[in-house]
């Protein structure tokens, strides 16, 4: 009885002690964030344009960590912090192309000469390799197109003031015309009034009829 069952027994023992190995295993097993960024990666850049660079990330969770970009300042000798904020022409943006993998973009909006230099990007533990943007050449000048407007000509504008001239001047000698004529009028009145003062009173003028009477 004990050699029949005896096979049995240690297949069933085989089987737990594989189960049991998994089983801690996988307990021991951690996901790990990974960021995949080439080294020696350098990109260059004309000033004005528009430019990106990725930080690609690979994670155990459905949803993306937290990546932050870096910068080497040459006069601090150590990689600070870039700014995105809202007053900045630099700004991230998440592209998720697997559900566990994902690329942090960093894009630069009309890059300029400054935003030359060393950048990394990091996500809790991990860091990744330096990537070195060089950008140099000339600015793009903005083209301007200017209007010149041809004058008027001096015959159609020189009508309108020569009507204004001749309304004033006429204006003006109908003005004196009325004011030398009030003056005429008012000295023949002058003249022709005659003078109360010369004329004998009614009084005089009857007591020389009663005079002539009684002669």
């Amino acid at each position: 009885m004990r050699l029949k069952y005896y096979p049995t027994i240690l297949h069933v023992s085989i089987l737990a002690a594989l189960l049991l190995t998994l089983d801690a295993e996988s307990k021991d097993y951690t996901c790990e964030l990974e960021i995949r960024v080439h080294h020696g990666t350098v990109y260059e850049a004309v000033p004005g344009e528009d430019f990106r660079i990725g930080c690609p990330v690979t994670f155990c969770d459905n949803s993306p960590p937290t990546v932050s970009w870096y910068k080497y300042e040459t006069t601090k000798q150590f990689f600070v912090p870039v700014d995105v904020s809202n007053s900045s022409h630099i700004k991230t943006e998440w592209t998720l192309s697997k559900p566990l993998e994902g690329i942090l973009y960093l894009i630069f909006q009309k890059i300029l000469r400054i935003d030359s230099g060393e950048y990394h990007c990091r996500a809790g533990g991990s860091l990744s390799h330096n990537i070195n943007i060089s950008v140099y050449g000339e600015v793009p000048l903005t083209t301007v197109t200017c209007t010149t407007l041809e004058p008027e000509s001096t015959e159609e504008t020189s009508w309108p003031s020569v009507y204004c001239v001749v309304g004033i001047m006429g204006f003006v000698v109908i003005v004196l015309t009325a004011w030398v004529a009030s003056k005429c009028v008012c000295k023949g009145e002058s003249r022709d009034t005659p003078d109360l003062s010369r004329q004998p009173s009614h009084d005089a003028l009857t007591t020389i009829t009663i005079y002539e009477n009684v002669k």
